[in-house]
């Protein structure tokens, strides 16, 4: 589509992310169907679910209903509390624990250093990856969930809590069920489902009419189909050459997953929100906007909680180095940090090997799900850059595309006039 001039502001003003200057939408959602793929068409976030919890624990923080600091324990309810109150860790060399040597905090489980981990999704990832010790710890909780013996969010945490961790709490980033553990507490402090919460404190106000854990059956159609990139003949490809084969997943209501994931999948396979590319930038260009709705008086978020939204926590949860570097990196490479929108590329980041995801360039925020589907965001002489992508295949994408295509927004900006007059993307 050919993107709309936007109007200048009066007084200038070219700094502000007010909405998707282009929307451009290519190829099939549904391949044997022919339908096209649009800004309408409904996919799967999975990892990109997590945004929204983040959202959610802020919301609650303006209203003083919880600190980022607080152990998590004190919003939750027994006997779950008691188990968060005085959490083991597992000793890597016997089959004992140990009393945990601080409490789990809600900043700890938004950074992924609580010391808790999670299971490989064997539908998601790459199907000949092996379960690591502490995978397998976690490897009961997804067959549970799999085979409907555990039927709700709160049955999940509840047998989440009686494992031990695999890692002292605010000693190391390891990925884990902790957005999951968040959206039990965003339950509980509401008294709403998680769904519920999140229609009634971001959905809503943002007009996003078609995101949540279900697609609704009239809405089924939409729901673009997802594949997966495969020479392997147990998907149906030919061995020899690669090919998108249909994979079977369960978000159409009455056949969606019924654990409410805020960290976007806690089964093998299906879990997480859903949304499309309207709804989706609809949030990020809110969020990236200093929590400001645009078009509107309202916020979704106050300035300064928009702000601490973006910070680097991963430096909150441990500290900084005398060099002043923090002490905890995500993934445990030097130079990301983690807000709770995504990755951080912070000062002394290095680039990717033919720059595939991190790009190394300080300051951009970025996040991607399972199936596919990313975001990058960057301010760039003054103007906010914002790239969302969307596809539906398996396994994810390693991210070249997404961000040659920033890259190339980025080479755009840097040549424009840094004048705030000037029209920004």
């Amino acid at each position: 589509r050919r993107p709309r001039r936007p109007r200048r502001r009066r007084g200038g003003g070219g700094g502000r992310l007010e909405r998707c200057a282009l929307a451009c939408a290519r190829g099939k959602a549904d391949l044997s169907r022919g339908s096209a793929m649009t800004a309408d068409t409904i996919v799967r976030l999975y990892s990109m679910t997590k945004a929204f919890i983040g959202v959610g624990i802020l919301r609650m923080k303006e209203r003083g209903l919880l600190n980022l600091d607080d152990p998590v324990y004190k919003h939750l309810p027994e006997p779950v509390a008691a188990r968060f109150r005085a959490p083991r860790v597992a000793m890597e060399s016997s089959d004992m624990t140990e009393p945990a040597k601080g409490p789990i905090t809600i900043r700890m489980l938004l950074t992924h250093t609580s010391g808790m981990g999670s299971d490989i999704a064997p539908g998601l990832d790459a199907l000949t990856r092996k379960r690591g010790q502490w995978e397998r710890m976690y490897e009961g909780l997804t067959s549970a969930v799999d085979e409907g013996r555990i039927h709700t969010l709160s049955e999940f945490v509840e047998a989440l809590s009686q494992l031990p961790l695999w890692q002292h709490p605010g000693r190391e980033f390891y990925y884990s069920y902790g957005y999951d553990v968040l959206g039990y507490l965003l339950e509980q402090k509401s008294g709403l489902s998680l769904d519920a919460f999140l229609r009634r404190e971001v959905f809503k106000p943002l007009g996003m009419r078609d995101t949540g854990f279900a697609v609704q059956k009239a809405s089924a159609p939409r729901l673009a189909r997802l594949y997966r990139h495969t020479k392997a003949r147990h998907f149906g490809a030919d061995g020899s050459r690669a090919q998108l084969r249909p994979v079977d997943s369960r978000f159409v209501e009455g056949r969606h997953c019924r654990v409410l994931s805020g960290g976007g999948c806690v089964s093998s396979r299906d879990g997480g929100l859903t949304s499309t590319l309207r709804d989706y930038s609809k949030f990020l260009v809110t969020v990236f906007n200093h929590g400001a709705i645009p078009g509107s008086r309202k916020r979704l978020l106050s300035a300064s909680s928009a702000d601490l939204l973006l910070q680097n926590h991963c430096a909150a949860v441990a500290g900084s180095r005398r060099n002043g570097q923090p002490r905890i990196f995500a993934h445990n490479r030097k130079g990301i940090g983690l807000n709770l929108m995504g990755e951080v590329q912070l000062e002394g980041c290095e680039a990717d090997n033919n720059c595939l995801w991190f790009d190394g360039v300080p300051g951009l925020v970025q996040w991607g799900g399972a199936a596919t589907t990313f975001y990058k965001y960057q301010r760039v002489n003054g103007r906010p850059l914002l790239l969302i992508m969307f596809a539906q295949v398996l396994p994810q994408d390693d991210g070249r595309a997404c961000s040659a295509a920033f890259l190339r927004m980025r080479a755009w900006a840097e040549a424009q006039s840094s004048s705030p007059s000037s029209p920004s993307p």
